[in-house]
């Protein structure tokens, strides 16, 4: 009977240890689902040609400006992805499956449209922001906030396009995907 009552209290811990690694990890066996068609703005006149070069993170990746210079390090306006490689912080949940998600709409060599919106066009790291359309005429923060991968965030004075990524990721909120879903349910980002 002992034997027994050790075997059981044995297994009772590795169920523990697993159940508490899938929710610290987030809902690491659940990675985002393209979500086909969005509503996507016409690419402006004006918007220039870029080879992605590598992608960071969710919402930031490098780039390669069509006829010069090197790499530039671009932030995409209107969203927000949950962190995975921001000093001093950690891995957020569901930030795995966002920047995954993005490496696949964004594998290096893809070149896509992007374009400035009107009144700046860098951030206080230094980055480029940039929208993006892929080479499928979609725009890329319409997909991230559709897949429930970003939620909106607005880089004021750029936000042409808030309105639209607001009803997307309220949509992604309300059906419950990506982050959206348990055990993340929306939690912190930075």
């Amino acid at each position: 009977m002992r034997r027994r009552q050790q075997l059981l209290a044995a297994g009772l811990v590795v169920t523990a240890v697993l159940v508490g690694h899938q929710l610290t990890k987030g809902p690491g066996a659940r990675p985002a689902v393209d979500p086909g068609p969005v509503p996507s703005p016409a690419v402006p006149v004006g918007a220039f040609a870029a080879r992605i070069d590598r992608v960071v993170d969710g919402d930031t990746f490098l780039a390669t400006v069509a006829g010069g210079g090197g790499p530039v390090r671009v932030r995409v306006i209107g969203v927000d992805t949950p962190e995975t490689v921001k000093p001093g912080v950690a891995v957020r949940c569901y930030g795995p499956q966002a920047s995954a998600f993005t490496k696949h709409l964004l594998p290096a060599g893809t070149i896509v449209e992007a374009a400035h919106e009107t009144g700046g066009d860098v951030d206080r790291y230094g980055r480029q922001l940039w929208d993006v359309w892929l080479p499928d005429g979609r725009f890329l923060e319409s997909v991230l906030a559709a897949a429930g991968t970003a939620r909106a965030y607005p880089y004021p004075p750029q936000t042409r396009h808030a309105a639209l990524i607001r009803s997307l990721a309220d949509a992604a909120r309300a059906g419950r995907r990506g982050l959206w879903a348990p055990p993340c349910r929306g939690q912190s980002f930075s």
